[in-house]
């Protein structure tokens, strides 16, 4: 079992990532723990949820996990600065 993403892996995910998400606004961002956050995509009758564990993992799910009631400021932050904003590009940089 790996426990963490090889470059080759982040490529492979963003590659699968990329034709999803590219061109959606992003709607909202919510915090699961200090950790793991989940950044919510939507365009015309479409929406996705992309997971993002900081160190460990990404990918997209339609599973809506409970979210905490209260947000930290991290997320208050994020939640001001990009939430309405368009995804044009996803690459990997490096």
């Amino acid at each position: 079992v790996k426990s963490r993403f090889s470059s080759l892996d982040v490529r492979a995910m963003v590659n699968s990532v990329r034709p999803s998400v590219v061109g959606c606004k992003l709607t909202n961002v919510y915090d699961i723990n200090s950790r793991v956050y989940i950044l919510k995509f939507a365009r015309k009758g479409f929406k996705c949820f992309l997971l993002l564990e900081s160190g460990l993992r990404f990918h997209l799910t339609s599973y809506e996990r409970d979210k905490s009631s209260v947000p930290s400021n991290y997320t208050m932050k994020l939640r001001k600065h990009i939430r309405t904003r368009r995804l044009t590009a996803i690459e990997q940089l490096g």
